[in-house]
């Protein structure tokens, strides 16, 4: 009798570890690859094409195409539409404290190869720190520098710093603008991190991760998305970028130059 229940409590221990295990994988199992998190690629009145490459992860030096001035890679593209779906979607590894970050301090810049076509960046809005509503739209025609955060995240709280010199010095430029979007945090917290740190950019809250992770398929930070002024993605950056790339690519973005491919 001893044996029967220890043989019953075995065989429902393990399928409700491989349930667990089912359950994990089909929410996580696209971070297996990298490309641009939500973003897919659609051809007007054609097949679906997706966007991205096939694999790549923000680790020193890999190969593969890509904007590489200081061991980076890029994305650039012409024409077309987006569409968004469950299999568009990837992100990067990320353990507790945020995304991996290249050892030389140089994250890859992920991008597309299907030339001739773009990746239109879908719309949302969200509340800032002063309950206005602000939608990507609202920029229309500037090159916005998209970034998601959270306070817990190490790599964040070292990007925000120089998001926020970056914001000051595009502010008056006046033809570009950053935004952190805040992932899944609730306003108190966000507002009391935002008045400590002297952060005066603009700060976007998406409480219930609608934005972040059901839109744009971050499940990692920080993640960056550096949008063309027509609205469609020029680069994509999983992990913390340092701000001497980041102003690189912003000045490419502005000036409409292609992003060298690498290797």
């Amino acid at each position: 009798m001893k044996k029967h229940t220890v043989l019953i409590l075995l065989v429902i221990a393990m399928a409700v570890i491989f349930t667990a295990a089912y359950m994990v994988y089909e929410r996580y199992g696209g971070l297996m690859t990298v490309r641009p998190p939500g973003l897919g690629l659609t051809v007007p009145d054609s097949p679906s094409v997706s966007g991205g490459p096939d694999s790549a992860a923000p680790s020193e030096n890999r190969g593969g195409t890509g904007y590489d001035p200081d061991n980076t890679s890029g994305m650039n593209g012409e024409t077309g539409d987006t569409g968004i779906g469950p299999e568009d979607t990837a992100g990067s590894d990320a353990g507790q404290n945020g995304s991996r970050e290249a050892q030389d301090g140089n994250p890859e810049v992920v991008g597309d190869e299907n030339d001739g076509y773009k990746i239109m960046v879908p719309d949302f809005t969200l509340k800032d720190l002063e309950g206005r509503e602000i939608s990507l739209s609202d920029y229309s025609g500037k090159t916005v520098v998209l970034n998601f955060w959270a306070t817990w995240c190490i790599y964040c709280s070292e990007e925000i710093r120089d998001l926020n010199i970056l914001d000051k010095e595009l502010k008056k430029a006046g033809d570009a603008v950053v935004l952190a979007v805040n992932a899944e945090e609730p306003y108190d917290k966000v507002r009391e991190y935002a008045a400590k740190n002297d952060l005066d950019l603009t700060v976007l809250l998406d409480e219930t991760g609608d934005v972040s992770t059901g839109l744009f398929g971050v499940f990692s930070f920080p993640n960056t998305f550096i949008i063309s002024s027509d609205g469609s993605l020029y680069a994509y950056v999983p992990g913390r970028i340092g701000i001497d790339t980041l102003r690189k690519l912003v000045d490419m973005a502005r000036n409409g130059e292609p992003l060298p491919k690498s290797g």
